[in-house]
């Protein structure tokens, strides 16, 4: 699906998605954690590498994680990067990491730098794109599912979601979403029924302190789908946690009206061999 389209849907649920979701009961919002935006970002990073971390674990890949960096030393799924930054002054044991993936791969690694401070492009590394983290409080929500989401539970099912996910805009022959993802208590992936298959999914996965949403897709172009899928995602695990991601252009634009905050700056580098 393409940005325009995104942003086109989910801006005209714009008004409906912040009404349903207004924190309208004070003692809700007294409760709230106050949270500089560095500490935001440490949570969306960390959580964003749990999610990483899952995918590999769920393919029988190894990770390992430190204080500054989980990464990877196996080839990665389509999409993934080998290494997600965890702490933006910890840089020079990122560079360090990145050139032990080097070795050990054969190749540069793709790279996400979820703080924006490390400049690569003097590494053999070209720059794929920037985008923000974003945050939004927890709200208040219905604790049932929209109507006609499932969770997807089944080896078939996933196979038949993964489907609609790559036609909505993210092909590739290998499976990325593995059925040991389904034993996850940490992962659930939701789909909206359609025949025999889904029309729209979403991923949530939670950490400690947040919960994040992920891989939304929408085969029927309908702005339903992305309420229902930041619905899902707040109601998943625990009503009380943020929820987190990272988007930009039109479509960062647009999460912005349903109430996102950005909270700080991402980059996706990948070795400029073939650019």
């Amino acid at each position: 699906m393409s940005a325009q389209l995104v942003a086109k849907c989910i801006g005209l649920v714009s008004a409906a998605l912040i009404n349903r979701f207004a924190l309208t009961d004070s003692s809700l919002q007294s409760g709230i954690p106050k949270r500089s935006d560095e500490e935001k970002v440490r949570f969306c990073a960390a959580n964003n590498a749990d999610l990483y971390r899952a995918i590999f674990r769920a393919h029988g890949l190894p990770d390992q994680r430190t204080s500054a960096f989980w990464s990877s030393d196996a080839i990665a799924p389509p999409y993934y990067s080998n290494m997600t930054t965890l702490d933006r002054d910890a840089t020079q044991e990122q560079l360090i990491e990145i050139d032990r993936l080097t070795d050990r791969l054969g190749r540069r690694p793709g790279i996400k730098d979820g703080f924006s401070k490390l400049d690569l492009n003097n590494n053999g590394f070209r720059l794929l794109f920037s985008a923000s983290w974003i945050w939004v409080e927890p709200h208040k929500s219905s604790s049932s599912a929209p109507q006609g989401w499932v969770r997807v539970r089944e080896a078939a099912a996933l196979d038949r979601w993964e489907r609609s996910w790559k036609e909505s805009g993210s092909p590739t022959d290998a499976n990325v979403f593995t059925p040991a993802l389904l034993s996850d208590p940490d992962m659930h992936i939701y789909g909206r029924l359609a025949g025999d298959g889904f029309d729209a999914g979403c991923i949530a996965n939670r950490s400690p302190q947040v919960v994040g949403i992920s891989n939304i897709f929408s085969l029927a172009g309908t702005p339903q789908a992305f309420h229902d899928a930041i619905s899902l995602a707040t109601i998943a695990f625990a009503a009380d946690l943020p929820l987190v991601g990272y988007d930009r252009g039109e479509v960062l634009d647009e999460m912005k009206k349903l109430g996102f905050k950005p909270v700080g700056q991402l980059r996706i580098w990948l070795s400029d061999e073939g650019a």
